[in-house]
């Protein structure tokens, strides 16, 4: 099975277990129902504290003359009556809790009045077994006529016998408690002080206390209803089911190769996250997971959210329930699963590593060390006294907080001298070490070795380091010059021993020819103007390699004049007349100003104008057109000439302008090579730029002459 489909299996059936486990848990909410919330706990954890203000005001009403606060005379009449008060509204709150709630039945007995106050619900005698038996919580109370609690059943003793003075007031008033320097204990209400045996809550006597919460309890809108329907009585249920779908799916990242679940989305995409980020994205979605599971499940359980969804109208009321369930509980399994990967991810790979590249506190170390690191980075090149001033601020600055920390100064500065020399001999070994590199360097460097080269840092030495790399560069450029100039030199000796032998070979035949005293003389006049025809040739060679001569050795002597660069191309081209006319050259010149006065040498202006229109009489395709376009702006003026090949150019744009290089390699024509070298040079030496550019057969010379030319 190759990787992609290992990826595949893996993904589908982690998918398959999360839906699995969602799918069983919310199956097994009908079973739940309904076994969770009848227990009588509920009703005495959530009933407690209502039921026993609900007790004394029963009591009251049942005994009239039952007084249910006493005080002493060192009560002030304003605590008495705020307690009084703050007494008399719980009491009715709890009234309108209780009283009302047709599943909360009651009823008190006075012995002492023979009154009896039941609930208007209750429809038999309480204190029946009847009635206890078809109960979810019964609860009795009986006080002697001490007001002594003789018997309970199912309340907290504790709540009832004796009232406790904090439990009845400390949610609702300021109300202290505390040991008082004379041995007695006084209580503090409202920020005065009370001795505790000056106020007392009285139990009832001579009564009997019945409390009843049927099993079948309606929905009334009432309190016990709403207690024992609360979605938080299925916690349990939903708390051991997440605990045992996130053992399941633990064990199964747990156990499937960690090389595959890496390159599976969506642990792939959380493992790119940074690692405070992820962990804290993974705790927040399983803590709000969880929740969710725990109020969707518990609300759906007890019915109330299919209820709503009836009540919004939505049809499929069951099915959307259902859904929703599924979705929660597979969300939130999703995430536990991202989580239990996290931690084997960091657990096998090891935490220093998480913690070192994994982290925001990782990066951060980084770049403090970075930071520091970059700090103690010196550059040779550089000020170095500035660098020692930062050292010598930064040090002082170091000293003068220690200062300041007093003995904690001391402590510190401690570390702080082993730290700097554990810093110090690192960069020093550092230093060493680069020092070695760079010597090594130079010793193959001084053996001829041009080939070795530094590749790793070499800290302060990296200005070196480029220099090696510079002498490595330009010995590289000499070998290749050298090679060039030394192959040019060949080409030049062979060249110029062609063009010399070929004229002179022609004068020597035809000076033979005119010492012959049988010719006639118009055959001696056809084989005179042949010989100087060859002579013109040998003079013209021999000049250009004096102007080559001039321009190797930097002897370019300029006469500056004003001149009119139109007129100047205008009479170049005159006098060339005849060579490009006999190739049936059309010469087209655009121009937009027939005046553009510059400052040029006159004769080296014309000749850079004839090589060029003579170079296009000898390479131009026979019968075409050559344009010639000047091209004027503010800063300078630029002529381009253009002719089409008369066969392929197999040669670049930089070669044809080396001296020796002829575009016609088979020397068809006559030439030296060198027309193109000396235009360069000549147009350079007045300030200007030359460039041949070749697209096809498309051959363009463009010069550049700047405006305010100087030399």
């Amino acid at each position: 099975m190759n990787k992609i489909n290992k990826k595949r299996t893996f993904f589908i059936s982690f998918m398959a277990l999360i839906i699995f486990l969602s799918g069983m848990v919310v199956s097994l909410y009908d079973n739940v129902e309904g076994k969770f919330n009848h227990n009588e706990n509920i009703i005495i954890n959530h009933l407690n504290s209502e039921m026993k203000y609900f007790t004394l005001a029963k009591a009251k009403e049942a005994d009239p003359s039952y007084q249910i606060l006493s005080f002493g005379k060192d009560v002030p009449k304003d605590i008495r009556e705020q307690l009084t008060e703050n007494l008399e509204e719980n009491m009715s709150s709890s009234l309108n809790v209780l009283e009302n709630d047709s599943n909360f039945l009651y009823e008190i007995k006075n012995t002492k009045t023979k009154k009896t106050v039941k609930s208007k619900y209750l429809k038999n005698n309480i204190f029946d077994k009847d009635v206890k038996n078809k109960s979810i919580f019964y609860g009795t109370l009986y006080y002697d006529a001490k007001g002594e609690l003789k018997d309970i059943e199912s309340l907290y003793k504790g709540d009832y016998d004796g009232f406790d003075f904090m439990s009845f007031f400390e949610n609702s008033l300021d109300v202290g408690y505390s040991g008082g320097e004379d041995g007695s204990d006084r209580f503090y209400i409202n920020g005065v002080s009370v001795p505790q045996d000056q106020i007392k809550i009285n139990t009832p006597d001579n009564v009997s206390i019945a409390y009843s919460v049927p099993k079948n309890v309606k929905d009334n809108g009432g309190m016990v209803y709403y207690y024992l329907n609360s979605w938080e009585n299925y916690n349990a249920f939903s708390a051991a089911a997440l605990m045992f779908g996130s053992f399941i799916i633990a064990l199964f990242i747990l156990f499937y190769p960690k090389s595959i679940e890496d390159e599976v989305t969506p642990f792939s995409s959380f493992r790119k996250l940074r690692g405070e980020i992820n962990i804290g994205f993974t705790a927040t979605a399983i803590t709000l997971g969880c929740m969710g599971c725990l109020i969707v499940s518990g609300y759906t359980i007890n019915g109330v959210f299919l209820n709503l969804v009836d009540t919004l109208g939505f049809t499929f009321a069951n099915f959307i329930v259902v859904l929703c369930n599924m979705v929660i509980w597979a969300l939130t399994f999703l995430v536990i699963g991202i989580g239990c990967y996290d931690v084997k991810y960091i657990v096998v790979d090891g935490i220093w590593r998480f913690l070192r590249d994994d982290t925001l506190i990782g990066d951060l170390c980084r770049n403090i060390k970075g930071g520091i690191n970059k700090l103690g980075n010196v550059d040779l090149s550089d000020n170095i006294n500035r660098t020692i001033m930062k050292y010598a601020l930064i040090n002082t600055l170091v000293i003068l907080i220690m200062i300041c920390l007093w003995w904690f100064g001391i402590f510190l500065a401690i570390i702080y001298a082993v730290v700097s020399y554990l810093w110090v001999k690192e960069k020093v070994d550092k230093i060493k070490a680069d020092y070695d590199v760079l010597l090594v360097s130079a010793e193959n460097l001084a053996k001829g070795n041009f080939n070795d080269e530094i590749t790793e840092d070499v800290g302060v030495f990296n200005s070196l380091k480029d220099e090696f790399r510079n002498i490595k560069t330009g010995f590289e450029e000499a070998v290749r010059e050298e090679t060039k100039s030394q192959n040019m030199r060949t080409e030049l000796i062979s060249n110029v021993s062609h063009d010399l032998k070929t004229p002179l070979t022609g004068i020597k035949n035809y000076v033979e020819l005119l010492q012959q005293d049988s010719i006639d003389e118009e055959t001696r006049k056809e084989y005179t103007e042949t010989l100087n025809q060859y002579i013109d040739r040998l003079s013209t060679l021999i000049e250009d390699l004096f102007e080559v001569s001039k321009v190797n050795s930097g002897n370019i002597n300029l006469d500056l004049m004003e001149l009119n660069l139109i007129q100047l191309i205008e009479q170049t081209k005159d006098e060339c007349f005849e060579v490009l006319n006999s190739r049936g050259l059309e010469m087209i010149m655009t121009l937009a100003n027939s005046e553009i006065p510059l400052m040029l040498d006159g004769d080296k202006t014309y000749r850079i104008f004839e090589n060029l229109f003579n170079n296009v009489a000898k390479y131009s395709l026979p019968s075409t057109r050559v344009y010639i376009d000047i091209i004027e702006s503010e800063e300078d003026v630029m002529v381009e000439i253009k002719n089409i090949s008369a066969s392929q150019m197999n040669f670049t744009s930089e070669e044809i302008v080396e001296r020796f290089v002829r575009g016609d390699k088979s020397r068809h024509e006559s030439g030296s090579g060198i027309g193109l070298a000396i235009v360069k040079s000549y147009v350079e030496a007045q300030g200007g730029s030359f460039k041949i550019d070749i697209d096809g057969d498309l051959f363009k010379a463009i010069i550049v002459f700047r405006k305010n030319t100087n030399n």
